[in-house]
């Protein structure tokens, strides 16, 4: 199953797309989003978000400002002020 990545800059979605997981920047480490996850707000540090596929292998990344993102089941959305993409 795959994971709902939606990524919203202030004033538009920047990325609306899935993936088999999502790994995201947090104060602890990385954050791997998987599917059927528990639902949950999480406070996000600068860093690089990626879609990873089964083999955890980057299919993308983005490098983006602190945020925030929320998470339930199998989708995740994050709020950010500045993203690009590497």
């Amino acid at each position: 199953m795959a994971i709902e990545l939606k990524i919203c800059l202030p004033d538009k979605v920047y990325v609306q797309t899935s993936a088999d997981k999502v790994l995201l920047p947090v104060a602890e480490g990385n954050l791997t989003i998987i599917h059927e996850r528990a639902p949950r707000s999480q406070l996000l540090k600068a860093g690089v978000v990626a879609l990873l596929d089964t083999n955890n292998q980057a299919i993308k990344k983005w490098k983006i400002s602190n945020g925030v993102a929320e998470i339930a089941q199998d989708f995740c959305q994050i709020a950010v002020e500045n993203i690009e993409e590497i």
